[in-house]
């Protein structure tokens, strides 16, 4: 894509170009026709001339006897009758007899062979003009004046060469002012184009400053203004966000407990009814050991789904031993798979509202990198300062196949993050991906 200040530029420069081309080619043409009226006049006026000054002076042009003939032109100031670079030649039509040039002071410098060969193709060397004669003495006389074509090309190179060299550095000084000028008219643009830059990073806290041209600064406004409401949108979604998952984790805790007061206290009366049937050795001591099993079972299901909706060691022991918990679950249950855990910092210090989103956060990182890749080893790394930093990398291939993060775990993680003020990212790393957030303590 190419930039708008070099386009801007080179189109004026172009422009600049072509009105030289045609500012030359109206010297060439003015200076041919200019040759061309002089080839005429001088014909004329030297005409004029020899026929209103007839006379005898005796023994002319090496006559042996008195001979009839006008008074001799060529004493005429030449400047009076021949024009600059002009020949005149007198005489009867194919033997001229007499031959004049017009002064001319030869300029400086010689045309280059590609401007002898243009002048040659584009006539700017007139043909001769011829005007008769009536003289009583001689008999189809004329006069023929003609254009010297050196003269001609030579003056045309001057005056085309003196126009050009100006006109190409007007051409040339004018890109370059063109180009100076339009950095500082565009220089409001590119605040703008910066503060567009910084809503497109979600950036809305930015403000661009009031600008001097009238037509950028309300741009400046709209998009300040815009910015706001953005702002203030983030700020609203981000509440209600974690107000939602303040409000879903209440209601998981309520869910858990209620299951595990009253469902898990229903299931072991009914395994230790079970387990009585099964002993009394009646008929039905069979389904009694039947329905024990199932009660059991049942029971394993609902403590999975009871961590799940509430990890009770974080409740009771805190946010290390229910990492540990949670990453020694993932060995027992992906025995192929070396699950490492690393914890740096003060862990102990995490409130307890950001404990229970650090962990979440965790599980569903351990949860993508098992299922969306074949790894052989998961890392999860946790450093707490400042700033809490989590990182959950794994070597099950990178996927490059589509949009990174569509899934509905990993738009829970970015909500979670968000809600808390933080940055999440998925990217791949060596063989696998690497997964970060960093959130503000």
């Amino acid at each position: 894509m190419r930039r708008l200040l070099p386009q801007l530029v080179l189109r004026v420069l172009a422009a600049g170009l072509l009105t030289v081309l045609v500012a030359a080619g109206w010297v060439l043409w003015d200076t041919a026709n200019a040759a061309r009226q002089d080839v005429q006049t001088t014909a004329r006026r030297v005409a004029d001339a020899i026929a209103a000054r007839p006379d005898f002076i005796g023994l002319a042009f090496g006559g042996v006897a008195p001979t009839p003939v006008f008074r001799d032109w060529q004493q005429f100031p030449a400047w009076t009758l021949i024009a600059p670079g002009i020949c005149v030649e007198f005489g009867a039509r194919d033997q001229p007899t007499h031959r004049r040039c017009g002064p001319y002071l030869a300029a400086e410098g010689t045309p280059p062979a590609w401007f002898v060969w243009l002048a040659e193709r584009t006539g700017l060397v007139p043909d001769p003009a011829a005007v008769p004669v009536r003289m009583r003495y001689i008999s189809d006389a004329r006069v023929t004046a003609m254009a010297d074509p050196g003269v001609i090309v030579t003056r045309a190179w001057a005056r085309t060469g003196d126009l050009m060299r100006v006109a190409v550095g007007m051409a040339i000084g004018g890109a370059i002012l063109t180009g100076l000028l339009v950095v500082r008219l565009l220089a409001p643009f590119r605040a703008i184009l910066r503060g567009i830059e910084h809503l497109q990073r979600g950036d809305f806290a930015a403000r661009l400053p009031n600008l001097r041209v009238t037509e950028f600064d309300r741009l400046s406004t709209a998009l300040n203004q815009t910015a706001a409401t953005l702002q203030e949108a983030q700020a609203m979604r981000t509440e209600l966000t974690r107000r939602l998952f303040t409000v879903q984790e209440s209601e998981r805790r309520a869910l858990a407990r209620e299951l595990h007061d009253e469902f898990g206290q229903c299931l072991t009366a009914t395994r230790a009814l079970a387990a009585a049937i099964a002993q009394s050795g009646e008929s039905t001591a069979e389904d009694g050991t039947r329905i024990a099993e199932i009660t059991g079972q049942m029971m394993e299901s609902l403590r999975a789904e009871l961590s799940r909706l509430r990890p009770p060691d974080l409740d009771d022991l805190g946010l290390r031993p229910a990492l540990e918990r949670l990453v020694a679950d993932w060995r027992s249950r992906v025995p192929a798979v070396r699950f490492g855990l690393e914890l740096t910092g003060e862990i102990e210090a995490v409130p307890d509202e950001l404990a229970l989103s650090l962990y979440r956060i965790a599980q569903e990182c351990l949860t993508n990198a098992i299922r969306h890749g074949a790894p052989t080893t998961v890392s999860l790394k946790i450093y707490v300062a400042d700033a809490i930093t989590l990182t959950a990398t794994d070597d099950g291939s990178a996927r490059h196949d589509g949009p990174i993060g569509d899934g509905y775990g990993l738009l829970g993680i970015r909500e979670r993050v968000d809600a808390l003020g933080g940055s999440f990212s998925l990217v791949p790393a060596g063989d696998g991906m690497r997964a970060t957030a960093r959130l503000p303590r």
